[in-house]
């Protein structure tokens, strides 16, 4: 009679692993339930969809046509104030008068010289790219805080509106500036820094005096 077979080590090794792989089941289920539910894991999906985000913004600026309708009344508007009229009354674009607060006709002035006097287009999409990251930004830290939100409510907020994303990088409308202002006010007053963030409050009604109504 033959004598028995010794179970090789790596026969041990597979039945060892046989009785972990429920285990180890039961544990990447859960983790992906926190993922997505768990309000102390929304850190983690905040910094995931930003950087995913920012991709998104480059394929929608090279995939997506631009639509134009206000960036060259906001640079004629610009240029009148360059070519020296300081008269509201008499600044105008292909759009109709200027009625935007002086913060607007600054903050565009800038963007005018940056994109060779609004002909780079592009680049001022890429501009508004970052302003919505981090602008995102600004927004998630303040739904991070309250330890109350899954993250699954950041992901339908973020990557699933095509219309954020058009006002941003395909409008190159001005509310992007002021909410952007208005969020890093938010973050300060929540900070205990009331003077810097009353600065921030005060700018953003400069770009667009819509933001008063958040004062309430």
């Amino acid at each position: 009679m033959p004598p028995p077979r010794k179970k090789s080590a790596k026969s041990s090794s597979k039945g060892y692993l046989s009785h972990l792989d429920p285990l180890l089941k039961e544990l990447n289920i859960t983790s992906l339930k926190k993922l997505i539910f768990s309000p102390s894991h929304a850190w983690l999906a905040a910094i995931v969809l930003l950087v995913l985000e920012l991709f998104v913004n480059i394929f929608v600026i090279h995939r997506v046509n631009y639509t134009e309708i206000d960036w060259v009344a906001y640079m004629q508007e610009v240029e009148g104030v360059i070519n020296g009229t300081m008269d509201y009354s008499k600044l105008r674009g292909d759009t109709g008068p200027l009625v935007y607060p002086a913060g607007f006709v600054w903050f565009y002035m800038g963007l005018y010289y940056i994109t060779s006097q609004g002909t780079n287009v592009m680049l001022a999409q890429y501009i508004f790219a970052i302003i919505y990251v981090v602008n995102l930004g600004l927004v998630f830290r303040l739904l991070v805080r309250t330890r109350k939100v899954p993250p699954y409510i950041l992901v339908m907020m973020s990557v699933t509106s095509y219309r954020i994303h058009s006002i941003y990088v395909l409008r190159l409308f001005n509310d992007p500036i002021a909410v952007l202002l208005l969020y890093a006010a938010i973050n300060l007053f929540m900070d205990d820094m009331w003077s810097l963030g009353s600065v921030c409050f005060s700018l953003a009604v400069s770009i667009k005096m819509n933001i008063l109504l958040y004062a309430p």
